[in-house]
C-alpha cells in the first residue's frame, strides 16, 4: 500500500518508533502492519497518522506516482544537454523529500551524477561514483549506468581513455536503453586516435540523436564524425560539411555548438594548409567564448598557431598576443596552455636549444601523463626528427620504439 510506504518514510524521517507514532490512534503493531502493507485500514487512521507527522497525505501520493516521470524527464534533460531545463528540475527534484525513499534514491543518485559530469563538477560526480561503489546488489539498469558514468568520468577528469574503452563496452544494452553511451566511446576512440572505430561509435551515437530530435547532439556527433574524416588530407577540405553545421547552430541559437564548431573548422583548415582561413575562424570562435575561460584560451592558441604559419604578423605581434595567452592561462592554471605558450615564446624568440629542452623535459612528459594521445604523438615525431638532425640516434631511436609500438598494436595482419 503506498500510503504505508510514505509513512514509514516520513515517521523514521522524525526518528519516531511505530509504538510513538500509533499512540492513541492504533497500536505499534498495527503501524507496522500499515507500513508494510499487510493489512486494510480506514481513510481515517491513515489521515490521523498522516497529521500527526504533519504530512498531507494526498500531496504525498501525488509526488510520488509522479516522481518516475520527473525524473525520466531529468534524464532526457541530461542526455540532451539541455542545461537550463536540467538545472530547472535538478532544483524543484531537490525540494521532493520522497526522493530518498528507496523507491528512487538510486536511480535520483545516478541522475544526479550524471548531472555533474554534464557540467564539469567531477569533485561531486567522484563522490557520487564512491558512493556507488559500495551499493550492493545493483540491478542491470543501475550496473550498466553505473558502467556508463564511469565511462564518462575516464574520459572527462581521469583521461584514461582504455579504461573508459573498457567499462563503456561492458554496457549490456539489452538492459540500458540508452544509445548515448557509443558517442561516449567514439569519443575514447578519438582520444586514442582510431579513426575507424571513432566514426563508426558516433554514426550509431547520431542515429539515436536524430531520431530524438536533439539537434545539439547531433551537431556535436556530426562534429565529431567529421574531424575523423578531416584528419585524412587525401579527403579533401570539408569546408562545405562545416559551413552547413555552422548554418544549423545560426537557425537554433546554438551558440556554444557554434563556437566550437568555429574552432575545429580552423584547425581543419590548418591541417589543408589554408592558414588565412584558420586564422578568420579561430578569431569568429574567440569572439562568441568568455574571455577568461579556457576555451577561449584555447582558440587564442589556435589563432596564434596559424597565423605563425600565415606569416602576416611580426613576431612582435605575435609575442604580445602570447603573452596575453599566458597570463589568461595563469590566471585559470591552466597546465596545458602554460605549457603551449611557453613553447611559442621559445619559437617566436629563435631560442631552438630551450624550445626542445622545454619539450622533452616539461610538455611531453605532462601530455604522456594526462592521457594526451594525439598531441603526444604529433611531439613524438618532432622529438625524433630533432635528435636526428642533431644526431642523437641513441635518443632518436627512444621515440621511434615509442611510434613502431603504436603501429604494433594497431596492426592486425597475420
Amino acid at each position: 500500500m503506498l500510503e504505508g510506504k510514505i509513512i514509514k518514510f516520513y515517521r523514521e524521517r522524525k526518528d519516531m518508533t511505530q509504538k510513538e507514532l500509533g499512540d492513541g490512534i492504533c497500536s505499534g503493531t498495527h503501524v507496522s502492519k500499515i507500513e508494510r502493507g499487510l493489512t486494510e485500514v480506514s481513510k481515517e487512521t491513515i489521515q490521523f497518522l498522516a497529521d500527526r507527522l504533519e504530512i498531507d497525505i494526498e500531496s504525498e501520493i501525488k509526488i510520488y506516482k509522479g516522481l518516475h516521470t520527473l525524473l525520466k524527464k531529468w534524464e532526457e534533460a541530461i542526455i540532451m544537454k539541455l542545461h537550463p531545463k536540467a538545472e530547472t528540475l535538478k532544483q524543484q527534484l531537490g525540494e521532493i523529500a520522497l526522493l530518498q525513499i528507496p523507491d528512487f534514491y538510486r536511480s535520483h543518485t545516478l541522475l544526479l551524477a550524471r548531472f555533474y559530469l554534464m557540467t564539469g563538477d567531477h569533485t561531486k560526480a567522484l563522490s557520487i561514483i564512491q558512493e556507488m561503489d559500495r551499493w550492493q546488489n545493483p540491478a542491470p539498469l543501475e550496473k550498466n549506468m553505473i558502467l556508463h558514468i564511469k565511462g564518462i568520468y575516464g574520459l572527462q577528469s581521469k583521461h584514461d581513455y582504455s579504461e573508459a574503452i573498457e567499462l563503456l563496452k561492458k554496457i549490456d544494452s539489452s538492459h540500458y536503453h540508452n544509445p548515448e553511451y557509443f558517442y561516449h566511446l567514439a569519443v575514447a576512440y578519438h582520444s586514442i586516435n582510431s579513426r575507424v572505430l571513432a566514426y563508426y561509435y558516433a554514426s550509431i551515437a547520431l542515429r539515436f540523436f536524430k531520431e530524438s530530435h536533439c539537434y545539439v547532439r547531433v551537431i556535436e556527433t556530426e562534429m565529431l564524425m567529421l574531424i575523423q574524416v578531416g584528419h585524412d588530407t587525401t579527403s579533401g577540405p570539408q569546408y562545405g560539411k562545416y559551413e552547413q553545421l555552422i548554418e544549423m547552430c545560426d537557425n537554433f541559437g546554438l551558440e556554444k555548438q557554434k563556437a566550437l564548431l568555429l574552432h575545429n573548422y580552423g584547425y581543419h583548415c590548418i591541417l589543408h594548409e589554408d592558414f588565412e582561413k584558420a586564422c578568420e575562424h579561430y578569431f569568429q570562435s574567440m569572439k562568441l567564448k568568455d574571455p577568461s575561460s579556457s576555451e577561449y584560451i584555447g582558440s587564442l592558441e589556435g589563432y596564434i598557431n596559424a597565423s605563425v604559419l600565415l606569416g602576416a604578423k611580426s613576431k612582435t605581434e605575435l609575442l604580445s598576443l602570447v603573452e596575453k595567452g599566458l597570463k589568461l592561462a595563469k590566471d585559470v592554471h591552466s597546465t596545458t596552455f602554460i605549457h603551449f605558450f611557453q613553447l611559442h615564446i621559445y619559437r617566436l624568440t629563435d631560442q631552438e636549444a630551450q624550445y626542445y629542452d622545454y619539450l622533452e623535459t616539461e610538455m611531453y612528459p605532462y601530455l604522456k601523463r594526462l592521457g594526451y594521445v594525439l598531441p603526444a604523438e604529433h611531439y613524438e615525431i618532432k622529438l625524433f626528427d630533432f635528435h636526428m638532425d642533431k644526431g642523437n640516434a641513441k635518443r632518436a631511436n627512444e621515440y621511434a620504439a615509442l611510434i613502431a609500438e603504436k603501429n604494433r598494436r594497431s596492426n592486425h595482419f597475420v
